[in-house]
């Protein structure tokens, strides 16, 4: 059998990716559904509690009224699956909390906006669901149904709460400034500065088009400022209209997205219809998704949750078990390892690799990745790929002497 090819290249230059300005935890997948009330977020995290995942395969997992984890759909995964033919398959998932509606002012309090604040910034990234609905017997909170200003009230609503949570430190850094001679304290006062003058222009920090030089970014991760999280915006439309496929507020919603939340998805979907389609045998729901030339879409929406995290996995592949590993975009390979066991990060020597696409092309099998020479080595500057299937190599770290 043919040793593994050394990595031509692990050096290899990657494009820029768009910084994770988020809490530092290497692979949380944490998303929380945000909106007015009476928009229908509660219906969408029902329809994606019917898809939570079995609890004793994920370690930790308490099933909480808010809470509920779903598989993140990859073919790749189910190929494996049927080529390993494992004694366990664990698939990467997702945690969704459903966050009660804010109100105008609920950075002030109103409406216990503080107490839905704080939930907020419990997660890493946001579904914005917007109602773009009309219903006589579902009062709309402002009175009228405008998409793009409700956008605006929650975005305003989360802008203010940071600005107070920045607008402290200011105060108190401005002070300690003056009399120090401490780089860390002078540092600080320069990106607090900067982030406070972003947010009075009306900017969030994760769409300001600034990119922020690596000895701020720590600082920045410290502050969890909601304005820095990655969202995904949810139209919620009424089951007529997804039907019809036309909704005449989808296109104000993604030109103001664009212009405001640039690299931001807007995708449509009809909680109505997702709830009605969830609830039907599996044979009746495929029939009427044919009858009326449409789909579901909860799996897209499951997915680019995990993507707006900026998360990949990566694969383990044997007879025992088939799973998938969370990492953040970016990740070196011991880093990798270490979500497998801390063990195998301190003693890592080399990651033998080869891509899904790579199985898939050359056969089906690891021997006829190897045949085709993409069985290859790599050291620690490696940064793994989406879809790589990994078997980590390390020495297990010796106990400590007793003195």
């Amino acid at each position: 059998m043919a040793a593994p090819k050394k990595g031509k290249d692990d050096k290899k230059e990657h494009h820029e990716e768009k910084q994770w300005l988020g809490k530092p935890e290497k692979n949380k997948c944490r998303i929380g559904i945000v909106g007015l009330p009476n928009i229908g977020k509660s219906s969408f995290f029902n329809v994606l509690s019917s898809k939570q995942v079995a609890a004793e395969n994920y370690p930790f997992c308490t099933i909480k009224p808010s809470l509920t984890q779903v598989a993140v759909p990859d073919k790749r995964w189910v190929h494996l699956c049927e080529s390993f033919k494992p004694k366990s398959r664990v698939q990467a998932i997702l945690e969704v909390w459903d966050i009660a509606g804010l109100v105008r002012g609920a950075h002030e309090g109103k409406g216990l906006g503080n107490e839905f604040l704080a939930n907020i910034q419990a997660v890493d990234a946001i579904y914005h669901v917007v109602r773009a609905f009309r219903a006589k017997d579902v009062e709309h909170v402002e009175g009228t149904l405008d998409p793009v200003r409700d956008i605006q009230i929650i975005a305003n609503e989360l802008r203010q709460k940071d600005i107070a949570l920045l607008q402290k430190k200011y105060d108190s850094l401005s002070k300690l400034v003056t009399r120090t001679k401490d780089k860390r304290v002078k540092d600080e006062f320069v990106i607090v500065e900067r982030l406070l003058a972003l947010l009075k222009e009306g900017k969030d920090i994760a769409f300001c088009g600034e990119r922020f030089e690596g000895k701020y970014l720590d600082y920045i991760s410290s502050y969890n400022l909601f304005t820095a999280k990655p969202v995904t915006f949810l139209v919620n439309v009424s089951e007529s209209n997804w039907l019809k496929g036309q909704n005449k507020f989808i296109a104000d919603i993604q030109a103001h997205v664009a212009k405001v939340y640039p690299g931001s998805s807007v995708i449509p979907f009809s909680a109505a219809f997702e709830k009605k389609i969830s609830e039907m045998p599996a044979e009746e729901s495929e029939a009427f998704l044919e009858k009326n030339s449409t789909k579901s879409v909860i799996n897209k929406i499951i997915t680019q949750g995990y993507k707006c995290l900026q998360l990949i996995h990566f694969f383990t592949c044997g007879e025992d078990e088939v799973r998938c590993w969370t990492v953040r975009k970016g990740a070196k390979a011991p880093q990798a390892a270490g979500t497998i066991h801390s063990d195998m990060e301190v003693g890592f020597i080399c990651a033998e690799v080869y891509a899904y696409k790579d199985f898939k092309k050359s056969g089906g099998t690891e021997l006829s990745v190897k045949s085709a020479g993409k069985y290859q080595q790599h050291g620690k500057t490696y940064v793994v790929q989406d879809g790589d299937v990994c078997f980590f190599k390390f020495n297990k770290p010796q106990p400590a002497k007793k003195k």
